[in-house]
Order: structure tokens, then sequence, then C-alpha cells
């Protein structure tokens, strides 16, 4: 560690305890940082270093402490404001993570991660314009940041440009080809689109790489159902639930694809199984109502429309099903209220 009778310094103590870090041996470079902070208990890397092995080891509150005597120790240091920053936005504190990493880029304005890390903190917030411009602060840095022209794509995307957020993902996969949340992402961004052939060969493409991708099954099968292949939209269901996906989402979109084959008490089947997950999603009690309704029990399918009414009332979908439900009863008046009530939400005539 050292050359002749030299005594080790507070950098040697460092430097070794940063490749105990590189090898994953967090006591050893913990041992080290504490040995170099005795020797000087101002040396700023010694804590930021030693904040690191605290945070890989999962002692976040620990990592913090020691960041912040860094940044004591020496205010000019731009990486331990980062780093905090990184914990900070772990923890669900955003702004003050923004805070730190506006911080380090007053101090280093040319590293690309800090804008990058700024602009993930601010999308968190749903400041969608502060967030664009940090990307884009950080693709002027650095062109070949993917996961900066990723981020650009889901802030285009949220903010209903979707032109731009896929010009932004194509650069993105153009950069790395072979990561999967990007092929997810444009396969989204495709489906909005209603360019289902896209969007499946794209969830193809990240299931291709992580097989057990189970929003990419999923989403793949909510394609193939538009495209007219509830069968096989069926298939990638039971796959997304066989990797591990259990939401009242997957049971409902798999009844209605079961209802598609005319399947309907599969179908219903389905339905309860989505509502012991979340009784509170109206368009459940709306498949539930068509289902009732197509097998004649008008009774039931009147209560699932009222029931989806009651949570969204702004179904008018519903209103016309219940209005057909009722008339099928024959009672003519809240069948016309109901069709009325349709037509007006609507823009149309009564179904």
């Amino acid at each position: 560690m050292t050359t002749g009778g030299d005594l080790p310094t507070e950098f040697h103590y460092t430097a070794r305890g940063q490749l105990a870090l590189r090898a994953g041996q967090l006591n050893a470079a913990i041992d080290d940082f504490n040995n170099a902070l005795q020797i000087n208990d101002e040396f700023a890397p010694a804590y930021y270093y030693r904040g690191l092995a605290f945070r890989n080891g999962g002692d976040l509150n620990r990592a913090i402490a020691d960041y912040t005597r860094a940044i004591v120790a020496d205010p000019q240091y731009p990486v331990p404001y980062y780093a905090r920053g990184v914990v900070r936005r772990h923890l669900g504190f955003y702004e003050d993570a923004i805070a730190d990493y506006t911080s380090a880029i007053d101090l280093e304005p040319d590293d690309a991660d800090y804008y990058y890390a700024r602009g993930v903190a601010r999308i968190s917030l749903g400041r969608y314009d502060e967030a664009i411009a940090d990307f884009l602060g950080c693709i002027r840095i650095n062109p070949e940041h993917a996961n900066a022209q990723y981020n650009l794509g889901i802030a285009y995307r949220d903010t209903g440009d979707r032109d731009t957020a896929l010009a932004y993902y194509n650069t993105a996969i153009g950069i790395r080809p072979a990561e999967p949340d990007y092929r997810y992402a444009r396969g989204n961004l495709y489906s909005d689109r209603r360019e289902y052939d896209a969007a499946i060969a794209d969830y193809d493409a990240a299931i291709a790489i992580v097989p057990t991708f189970a929003n990419a099954l999923y989403n793949r099968g909510i394609a193939k159902r538009n495209r007219g292949e509830p069968q096989d939209a069926i298939a990638d269901f039971d796959a997304a639930q066989s990797c591990g996906m259990d939401t009242a989402t997957l049971y409902h979109n798999r009844g209605v694809a079961k209802a598609d084959l005319g399947e309907h008490e599969a179908a219903m089947a389905e339905y309860e199984q989505a509502l012991q997950r979340d009784a509170t999603l109206a368009g459940i009690w709306l498949s539930v109502g068509n289902s009732h309704a197509l097998l004649e029990n008008y009774q039931e399918a009147v209560a699932a429309f009222t029931r989806a009414l009651e949570l969204n009332d702004n179904l008018a979908d519903a209103y016309g099903s219940r209005g057909l439900a009722n008339r099928a009863l024959g009672d003519e008046q809240a069948a016309a209220a109901d069709l009325e009530e349709f037509a007006r939400r609507s823009g149309g005539s009564a179904p």
C-alpha cells in the first residue's frame, strides 16, 4: 500500500476502499474509508465513497448523512450533491433531489448525467416542460445518452405530442437496440396511434429479449384483441399471468376477449375475478352489464350498468346499454331517459 517507511495516508485508504467497493466488498471498503477519516476527518472523498458503500448496502439514511458530510467538508465538490439527489429521488423526496441536482449542475455544468437525473425527478412531479429542457440539456452534452432520448419520448407522449415522442424513441432504439423497455414504450405509442402491427412487432422484440416481460405480454394481448384476434390475445394474457401479473385489468381484458368469442359465461367468471381485485373500476361493471344483457339477464344488466355509472357518470355507453336493458324489461320510461342521456353525451342518436 505504501513504499519505503511512509505511513498510509487518507488518499491511500480511500484508493484501496474504492477498489474494495468496486469488488462489492462493502465492509472492507467502509473500513478503509473509516481509516481515511481517522487521519483526516474533513476529507470529502472518503465521506462520499463511504456514502456509496452504505447506499449499495441499502442503508440509505447513513448514505445521505455521509454525502452531507462530504458537502460540508467541501461545498465545491459536485458529486456528493448528485449522489444525495439520487437517494432522495429514490425515497420520493423529489424537490430535495432537484435542489441537489441543481447544485451539482451549478458546480459542473458540463456533466450530462446531472441534467438527466434532474429531468427524471421533474418528470416524476409532472413538470414536463422543465423535464424536457433537462433532457435536451443532457443530449446537447451527450447525444448518445439513450436514456435521455427515451425519457424525452415518454415526456412528449405524456403531453400528447406522439410524433415527437416517436422520433425520440426511434433515436433511443438506434443507440441501444437491445433495450426491452425502449421497444415496449414504442409499442405502447404505436398502440396509442392504433398502429397495431407496429405495436405488436415492438412487443415481440421486447419479449424476445426478456421472455418473462409481463407488461409486454399483456399489452401485446391488448393490441391483438384490438386487431381482431381475441384467441391470440387470451394466450398473451395467460402468459402474462404465468409471469406474475395478477391485476384487475388482466382479468377484465381476458374476459372481454372471451366475450368477443361469444363465451359470455367464461367472460363473467373473469369479470368476477377482476372485481375481487378492484371493484371500483367502472369499465369492469360496464362489461359485466354487457355480458348479462347478451345472456338476457336484464335485471342484472341494469344493476351492473347502474353501478358503472355510480363510479363514472360520464360513461355514455352505460346509459345506452342500460336504456336497451330497461326496454327489454318493459320499462319504457326509464329506457327513454337513459337513451336520451346517451344521445346527449355521445352527440349521436340512440343505440
